[in-house]
């Protein structure tokens, strides 16, 4: 009985936390893509100086500079996380959209060389060359649509998550 009454209460729990996430990349994709990056830089920071810190109270080995190295890498990057997170969302859509064009130009070379099979091959190449071109004319509309479809998923299991708590709080009843 005990643990169906806490198996209840973290269903209710994700399915309510799911809800409101959900809810916010669909209707402030943007404002909360810019809020996720800028708490990653925050934990980027932080991993950051526990790092050096770490390293600086082992007195009994020599410093390494590969660990400083990669603390300052860390802390550069969660600066820029944290100070410019519209730059950071903007840039990895199109960087995708540069590597979906690369990908299918090799392919659409390749296919161009295939004895049989051709035309399949070269219509799908084409479709992720226009795709790339398309995202990279448009970066923030992919990030837009990818995050609102998240955020749909996201409601979608939340709402499944009330139905399974509800048939557990019916078991619990008998």
């Amino acid at each position: 009985m005990a643990t169906l009454k806490k198996l209840f209460s973290n269903i209710l729990f994700t399915s309510a936390l799911f809800l409101v996430l959900g809810g916010l990349l669909i209707f402030a994709p943007r404002e909360t893509l810019e809020l996720y990056v800028r708490v990653i830089g925050v934990i980027a920071l932080v991993a950051a100086a526990v790092t050096l810190l770490v390293d600086f109270l082992q007195t009994r080995r020599p410093r390494s500079g590969w660990v400083i190295a990669g603390a300052a890498a860390a802390a550069a990057l969660g600066l820029c996380f944290l100070l410019a997170p519209g730059f950071v969302t903007g840039v990895f859509p199109f960087l995708f959209g540069v590597v979906l064009i690369v990908i299918s130009g090799f392919e659409l070379l390749s296919a161009l060389q295939l004895p049989f099979g051709k035309l399949l091959t070269i219509l799908l190449s084409l479709g992720g060359l226009v795709l790339g071109v398309l995202i990279v004319c448009n970066p923030n509309g992919l990030a837009s649509l990818m995050t609102r479809l998240i955020g749909l998923a996201l409601v979608y299991e939340g709402v499944v998550g009330f139905v399974t708590a509800a048939f557990v709080k019916t078991a619990e009843r008998r």
